[in-house]
């Protein structure tokens, strides 16, 4: 059978052996594809066989299949009719890394973020509860994804009625990075199906477990006696993280998430964004400031990877840690932490820090503690997914009390304001950063100051306003404006955005009649806006000209690819605001 034109129908014609053999030429079929396009090759392998079994034994969609996350779909996709949409992966409008609707009616849910399919799947079982529907809501969640607090209410609330149902526990024992903790220990040991019986049982779900997570023939054995339940229940399999792929299996860290590699060696792949980046210069700072500071700490929320952290963790184990898929006790630990006196930094990625906004408004802000969060990936963050975007940092974080925000404009300003952070921080703030490579060892600014803004380039007719990550962009508008139409505009990097550095932004924009303000945030509440208040408070007559991102979810994709859709490119600002400036 090709791939090509597999459907549901046809894979349920199939018998047992057909099944093996359909699953070994998926299997090689996704090792190949994805080590030329990239993708998460791991956790996909690890759930081949178990979404065989569902298919064979559930009828999707009339039964529902909401994937937690999306690492674990590629099969599903298969199955479904999506084997040619795989060249496409990692591509700009292409093929979902996780699952999307848009791409039909097998893809329930748009999933990107752990946790969630729990209590989605509750709603839903509770309407086909109440409306007599033959209909499952099946919840499919890693062991990485049970830790989330979100799955643990979902878990108590999902046998308050005999609801259809039914999650599947895909157990590898890794979340990106190895998990931690106490359900870890739950699910680890010979006694694991003894110990998690006991623990999912208690709470009143029917509980089975298969020790072959590979084995379609018991996988889908088992299924069926799931289905003939027809309430909560839990069904645990076993599986190995990148199984079948030897490196995979090696290195099922390194290998979570690639770009191209090689298939034998893994030659390419890595959990970290290769090259200079703000995260390995802020990660060797800090790791210079541990071997002195006894006092400071280090928290990451799963992502050790996207913060440089790995070394960090090995050389200091006691004072940095992973503590698993859990932004919220990140941040409440930190709180913990600090409130003995101890100086802590917690990283991870804008996408996930989200998540914790609750523990960082009313615990860390309101107690004024001296946190600091070092942020990866803010603005655009390639094709996960239009929620992995960092787009929206600026303006949820300028509404929080207390709460300082910096954007450093190179990695020597960076590491200034972590060794400032480290020796003697004053109350809560963040520190955001991009996660691409650097393209020049270190950028443009040969002077800091401590107003929190700095000149890049002098100019008589306007004035750019930037953060540091848009810093190009700006360079090539004052390129286009001084050849196009005569007119030459200084440059500001702005450093702290929070508290903004008022009295040389007053002094700006009363010195120059048209400002133009560029972020990769939402227009709502950003940069721009911030800059437009302290015009209004002093009552100033200056054009002011914002760029940033629209009212939208904006696309997967990369740098170039989003800037051009949302129109922050220099040239769309240029078309934009040459008549305006000239009028």
């Amino acid at each position: 059978m090709e791939l090509e034109n597999l459907s549901v129908k046809d894979l349920k014609k199939l018998n047992y052996e057909e099944l093996n053999d359909l699953s070994k030429k998926m299997k090689e079929f996704m090792i190949e594809s994805t080590s030329k396009t990239g993708g998460h090759i791991g956790a996909n392998l690890s759930s081949l066989e178990i979404s065989i079994a569902l298919h064979k034994i559930f009828d999707s969609p009339n039964d529902k299949f909401l994937f937690d996350v999306g690492h674990q779909a590629y099969a599903h996709k298969i199955i479904t009719g999506r084997a040619n949409n795989f060249k496409n992966l990692n591509t700009y409008k292409g093929m979902a890394r996780f699952v999307e609707r848009r791409e039909g009616e097998h893809d329930v849910i748009d999933v990107s973020h752990a946790g969630t399919s729990i209590p989605i799947a509750i709603g839903m079982a509770k309407s086909f509860y109440d409306n007599k529907k033959n209909s499952f809501a099946i919840a499919i969640i890693g062991d990485g994804c049970l830790v989330e607090g979100m799955s643990f209410e979902g878990l108590n609330y999902g046998v308050q009625e005999d609801f259809p149902l039914i999650i599947v526990l895909i157990d590898n024992s890794f979340a990106i990075a190895p998990n931690v903790g106490g359900i870890l220990k739950l699910t680890s040991g010979n006694d694991w199906q003894e110990k998690s019986k006991s623990y999912f049982e208690g709470l009143g779900y029917n509980y089975f477990s298969e020790p072959d997570g590979h084995n379609i023939k018991k996988l889908s054995e088992k299924l069926e006696e799931v289905k003939k339940i027809k309430k909560p229940s839990v069904f645990h399999i076993k599986t190995i993280k990148g199984n079948g792929l030897k490196i995979a299996e090696k290195h099922p860290y390194r290998m979570h998430y690639s770009s191209p590699f090689n298939r034998n060696t893994g030659d390419g792949a890595n959990p970290s964004v290769t090259g200079k980046t703000y995260a390995g210069e802020g990660a060797n700072e800090i790791s210079k400031l541990m071997k002195d500071n006894k006092n400071l700490y280090v928290i990451t929320p799963a992502t050790p990877y996207s913060n440089n952290l790995d070394d960090i963790i090995k050389d200091f184990p006691q004072r940095a840690f992973d503590v698993g898929m859990a932004e919220q006790q990140a941040v409440g630990m930190a709180v913990g932490l600090a409130l003995e006196k101890k100086n802590v930094f917690v990283c991870f990625q804008s996408t996930f820090m989200q998540r914790s906004f609750d523990q960082i408004y009313h615990d860390a802000c309101c107690m004024n503690l001296p946190i600091t969060f070092l942020v990866a990936r803010t603005g655009f963050a390639g094709y996960d997914s239009p929620t992995h975007h960092g787009l929206m940092d600026l303006s949820y974080l300028r509404s929080i009390p207390n709460l300082k925000i910096y954007f450093p404009g190179d990695t020597k300003d960076l590491r200034q304001i972590i060794r400032e952070r480290a020796t003697k921080p004053d109350g809560p703030m963040v520190i955001l950063h991009q996660y691409e490579p650097i393209s020049e060892p270190e950028k443009f600014i040969k002077d800091y100051n401590s107003h929190g803004i700095t000149n890049y380039s002098k100019g008589e007719d306007g004035c750019i306003v930037v953060p540091g990550n848009v810093l190009s962009t700006a360079i090539n508008l004052k390129e286009l404006l001084k050849k196009n139409i005569k007119k030459d505009f200084s440059i500001e990097i702005i450093r702290s955005i929070k508290p903004m550095p008022e009295k040389n932004l007053k002094q700006i924009i009363e010195n120059n009649q048209n400002i133009i303000t560029i972020e990769q945030n939402t227009l709502l509440g950003g940069l721009g806006s911030a800059i437009l208040e302290i015009q209004n408070k002093f009552n100033l007559k200056t054009n002011i000209f914002r760029f940033g991102t629209p009212d939208i979810f904006v696309n997967a994709g990369n740098d170039k690819e989003c800037t051009l859709e949302t129109k922050i490119d220099s040239k769309s600002i240029f078309d934009e605001i040459k008549n305006k400036i000239l009028s």
